[in-house]
This record gives structure tokens, C-alpha cells and sequence, in this order.
């Protein structure tokens, strides 16, 4: 895998990703070759840590929203399916980081894209699943397929332009950006000397992939980080342990950049859940050229080459036991001479999701506002083990039939 990864004549994404591409954007997720380095060259400075960094009180002020809204659940007493819920509290910090959009304000655009984006992931699995309808003019003559797609298409090409052109409109009146720490993505770009060099077509195609990759990653990790606890007990209450050490009485604050360093168990448990359950479970790449491998192979120029991370992720030369759950995989002694590409959850190689940070972040800091005020169970009728949980896939990883659990107030 790290001969194909790392290896410039394999740096093309497969053809399959053809079938997303005019949905969730021609961005860093799909592009290739030039285009794809000059994309990468102006995005980027705009995933600094630093700026990452100040995105981290959204992510915290989203996540206490999260935790009073599954606080009123709570009171109910009855089971429920966090995912989409999990969605909501992605979306509602994707669409401010990335947009400086508030999802609670009245829009029906908005609302369309929220709604639109499982829909994007159903075509795109149709399409994979039936490899002739990667022609967009073959799938044109699938009739009511082909109209959905066509209007969920023109949506988000409306939405991400209209917030462009209104950012852009404020940068030609010299009207002030808003505070630094609420600064989003998207300003960043826009007043970068890097992100200039992107034209306001290639911008709108990179925000629609940012949107739509980081809602279902995001959505579905949220989700198996919660039911995780639910079913492991016994790491619930060392992650709130942890909570409690880091913010004290004051279990309710909204946490900061420098807090997140020091939630080391609960990194630990994000990353074993990741191994887990791989929620981004392939990723593919296009061979331009002959590719001679270590083991004396090689593949032929033009060949569709895909990786199945779950394998990758419980190969047993790396992880002992791997069908059992267990963060301490990652303390540093047990990481150490880990193959570099035996935990790759975000790709990996030049190629790697440009994002990856910014998921940890967020991650921990809804740990962080919903652990001390909650605990999580699965219902009776709930799996007892991990490796009972029973999983659908789409573009993304999921749980067959809905993660149902109970919540309780602490």
C-alpha cells in the first residue's frame, strides 16, 4: 500500500470518484495531477493549526448545543438513534468553520443542502454498484434518477456560490471580516495571497467537497464514538474521569485549544474507534505510469487500484488481537515502530485527507461538552459487544438499523 500511496505515477483518483464529483465538488478529494497540487497549494495555509485552533470554541459552543439537546431526551427515558443527531451537531460546526453559516437561521437553500447530502452518498453507491452508470450521459437516461441528481447538483452549486459571491462582495466594500476566532474557512481563503490563485469556480467546487466528505465522516464518527461508550461502560467512565480532571468543577465550560492536548485517553479512544470501525473504509488511485512494487510486481500502467482499510486496520502484525477494542494501542510505547501506513483513517501519502486535524478537534471538544453531563447505554434489545454491532455501508461506514441508545443526565 505504501508503494502505491507514496508514489507520484499513482497520485490520480480511481475513475469511480467520478460519480461524486459533480455533486460533492471536482475538489482535493477527486481531482488530479496539476490540478490537484494547485488546489492543494491554496487550501492548505487555510487548515493551519493556528487556525484550526480558533475554530475549537465552535466546535465546543456546537457540542454543549448537542449535549441539551440529548439532555432533553434524557428526560423521556426511551431510545433513540443518535445518528442523526450526530449529523446535525457536524453540520451545524462544518457550515460556521467552513462558511461562518448559522444553520439555526431560517433558509430553505439550507435546508435542501442538509437534507441533500445523504441523498448525494445514495447516488453515488448507485453508481458505483453499477459501473455503466458512471457515464453521466448513461445515468442521464435513468430518468427519475438522473432528476433527483440533477437538482440536488444545481442546489449546491446555488448555495456555494451565493455565500462566495457575498463573502467576496464584503471583501470589495472593505467591509470588515468578522473577529479573528470566528474568522471561517472560507474568509481565510478569500484574503490569502495562496487561495487568489483559485478561481471562484474551483472555490465553490473545493467548499462542496469539504461540505459534503466532512458531513457523513464526521456524522458517522460522532456516532460510533457515542456508541461505543454506550456499550463500553468501563471506558465511558475513564474518559469522564479525564473530563472531570481537565475541567475541574466547572464541568460545563466551553473548552479551548490548550484543553484538548490534554485529553489524552479520550485521543486514544477516538483513534481505536476510527480503527474499529473505519468509517471512511476505501479509498482508490488510477496508475499513469508502471508501478514496480517491493514484492517484485507490478501493475500495469492504467489499472484502478482500491484499498480495503478495515483489512489494513485489523492486520494482526500490527494490532494483537484486533477484533478487540483497546485505546491503549495507541499509547506511545505500543505505537512505537508501527508501520506508518498500518493506521491510516485519513488516507495517507501526499494524498492524505487535508482535514484530518480538524476531525480530531472537533471530536474531542463534543467529547468534552457531552461526557460530563451525560451517560450513554444501549437499550436491552441493544448488542452487549462491539463485535456484535452490526454495520452498513455506504460511502461511509454506519450502523445497520441506527445506533439506539438511552440516555441519562449525571
Amino acid at each position: 500500500m505504501q508503494a502505491v500511496m507514496t508514489s507520484g505515477d499513482a497520485s490520480d483518483k480511481s475513475l469511480v470518484y467520478s460519480a461524486i464529483e459533480p455533486l460533492l465538488g471536482a475538489g482535493l478529494a477527486t481531482l488530479g495531477g496539476d490540478a490537484w497540487r494547485r488546489h492543494r497549494k491554496g487550501i492548505t495555509p487555510s487548515l493551519h493549526l493556528d487556525i484550526l485552533h480558533d475554530f475549537v470554541p465552535i466546535f465546543s459552543k456546537q457540542g454543549a448545543a448537542f449535549a441539551d439537546t440529548l439532555a432533553e431526551l434524557a428526560d423521556s427515558g426511551d431510545a433513540f438513534d443518535v445518528t442523526p443527531l450526530s449529523g446535525a451537531c457536524a453540520n451545524h460546526a462544518i457550515f460556521e468553520t467552513v462558511m461562518s453559516s448559522d444553520l439555526d437561521k431560517d433558509d430553505p437553500m439550507k435546508r435542501a443542502i442538509l437534507d441533500g447530502i445523504p441523498k448525494a452518498l445514495d447516488h453515488f453507491m448507485y453508481r458505483v454498484c453499477r459501473p455503466w452508470f458512471l457515464s453521466e450521459w448513461a445515468y442521464s437516461l435513468h430518468r427519475s434518477q438522473f432528476s433527483d441528481y440533477v437538482n440536488l447538483k444545481n442546489t449546491f452549486n446555488l448555495f456555494i456560490q451565493r455565500v462566495i459571491r457575498e463573502k467576496k462582495e464584503a471583501l470589495k466594500n472593505n467591509e470588515p471580516l468578522p473577529q479573528r476566532k470566528r474568522q471561517a474557512f472560507l474568509d481565510h481563503v478569500l484574503s490569502s495571497a495562496e487561495g487568489a490563485a483559485l478561481s471562484e469556480a474551483e472555490l465553490a467546487e473545493e467548499v462542496k467537497t469539504f461540505v459534503g466528505i466532512a458531513s457523513g465522516g464526521s456524522m458517522d464518527a460522532l456516532t460510533f464514538f457515542i456508541y461505543t461508550l454506550a456499550i463500553r461502560q468501563d471506558i465511558q467512565d475513564k474518559i469522564r474521569q479525564e473530563m472531570d480532571d481537565i475541567l475541574g468543577e466547572d464541568c460545563g465550560r466551553l473548552v479551548e485549544h490548550s484543553d484538548l492536548a490534554h485529553m489524552q485517553y479520550t485521543g486514544r479512544v477516538i483513534k481505536e474507534t476510527l480503527r474499529y470501525f473505519t468509517t471512511l473504509p476505501t479509498f482508490a488511485r488510477t496508475v499513469s505510469e508502471d508501478l514496480p512494487l517491493p514484492s517484485g510486481f507490478t501493475i500495469p500502467r492504467g489499472c484502478q487500484v482500491a484499498f480495503w482499510l478495515p483489512y489494513v486496520h485489523r492486520n494482526p502484525q500490527w494490532f494483537p488481537e484486533p477484533n478487540k477494542f483497546d485505546p491503549d494501542r495507541f499509547l506511545p510505547e505500543n505505537s512505537r515502530g508501527r508501520h506508518p501506513f498500518a493506521f491510516v483513517p485519513f488516507s495517507a501519502g501526499p494524498r492524505n485527507c487535508i482535514g484530518q486535524r480538524y476531525s480530531m478537534m472537533f471530536l474531542k471538544a463534543v467529547a468534552a461538552a457531552i461526557v460530563p453531563r451525560l451517560r450513554f447505554e444501549v437499550p436491552d434489545d441493544g448488542p452487549k459487544r462491539l463485535e456484535d454491532v452490526p454495520l452498513t455501508m455506504n460511502l461511509t461506514v454506519s450502523v445497520r438499523g441506527g445506533a439506539n441508545i438511552r440516555v441519562h443526565r449525571r
